[in-house]
């Protein structure tokens, strides 16, 4: 059905009385080839012992966008992901206005929770090989649809963007170990301010949760079912061409006894030329585990861990990037998060995860 849409789509772009001409269309596309293994079976960042798995970090995507006249255009954006056989998802489709003061996009839209939320699947255009599993995989909503606001603010040295949403948000099922949750009734406000090398930002979304069980467990769909859900992230990066640090922090919290989480990730790099070697920390935690004293499925849902990562981005052509990345992961004592990491008598399998990958990232 999926793939009908996309061919539909282009279908109309090319043909009809209104067809846009060459020149109001442009093409662009992005793609990762990566290759990856872990020295246990927990699954940290997809990964196995079993061996060299090419599926978690391929990807490969197609963006349009479409100028409609001078104040307002149409941009989609297809990706294909080997994590999920290679189905075609439409990540992005959305109709923009540009009144002047402001920017007004209507349809399916990225969830700008993060700092790299906006380009989540363009692995070229970020730094390390990928982003955060304790932060970024922690909450993975990649986009909503509805509408939001890009509301530009200069100042004599530095500039800033407001962008309230609103709309429909949804966990995939493929993405969750529980089945597709919709978030119904989300609004929220980001926030970015450029500062020369600095960009500061912030967000806040929430949300009710809509939930059936696909199994039928009546305490898991209690706990996720018409829930009232909060993000707060903040965020702070610099990059003066040679130097790159970056910290982002998010809380996130749900109704009831569905893990609240508190979430952390910082990374340092510098390019020597074409090379940056970078060291990236990453950490998170359940903030309520009190609330499953008595719980069978705490060891599921009380976990921490801490993550590092030493890695090398080569820029060894035009628009092409070769990274290698080496993630220890200590599960402090508990699972982790990970259902594979629980033993039959509740105990925890392994301690810790090595994972060690490499990816060639491009785009055109």
């Amino acid at each position: 059905m999926k793939k009908t849409l996309v061919s539909a789509a282009i279908c109309l772009t090319f043909s009809g009385a209104h067809a846009a001409s060459l020149d109001d269309i442009k093409i662009s596309g992005f793609g990762s080839v990566a290759v990856g293994k872990s020295n246990n079976d927990v699954g940290y960042a997809g990964y196995t012992s079993e061996r060299w798995d090419v599926s978690q970090d391929t990807l490969a995507g197609i963006q349009l966008d479409v100028k409609i006249n001078d104040k307002a255009k149409f941009v989609t954006q297809v990706v294909s992901n080997a994590r999920y056989d290679y189905d075609l998802s439409v990540e992005m489709a959305y109709v923009s206005y540009d009144f002047g003061l402001l920017t007004a996009r209507l349809g399916k839209l990225r969830t700008p929770m993060f700092m790299y939320s906006d380009y989540l699947d363009v692995g070229y255009a970020y730094p390390m090989l990928r982003p955060s599993q304790e932060l970024y995989e922690n909450l993975i909503i990649s986009s909503y649809t509805g509408m939001d606001l890009l509301i530009p603010i200069e100042f004599d040295d530095s500039s800033l963007v407001l962008q309230p949403i609103v709309g429909i948000g949804e966990v995939n099922e493929r993405d969750s170990q529980f089945g597709k949750v919709t978030l119904d009734k989300m609004w929220g406000l980001t926030a970015h301010w450029y500062v020369g090398d600095f960009t500061f930002r912030g967000s806040y979304v929430t949300a009710t949760t809509s939930y059936n069980s696909p199994d039928e467990v009546a305490y898991i769909e209690n706990m996720l079912d018409n829930q009232k859900g909060q993000f707060i992230s903040l965020g702070m990066q610099y990059d003066n061409g040679d130097m790159l640090a970056m910290v982002e922090l998010a809380d996130t919290s749900l109704e009831g006894e569905f893990s609240d989480t508190l979430s952390a990730s910082g990374l340092f790099g510098y390019r020597f030329d074409n090379v940056m070697p970078y060291l990236m920390v990453n950490w998170v935690k359940t903030t309520d585990n009190d609330e499953r004293d008595f719980s069978p499925y705490a060891p599921l849902f009380n976990f921490e861990r801490m993550a590092y990562s030493i890695g090398t981005r080569w820029d060894f052509a035009k628009s092409m990037a070769f990274k290698v990345d080496l993630t220890y992961a200590d599960y402090q004592d508990t699972s982790g998060g990970f259902v594979n990491n629980i033993g039959a008598a509740g105990n925890f399998i392994e301690a810790d995860s090595l994972v060690y990958s490499a990816a060639v990232d491009f785009v055109f």
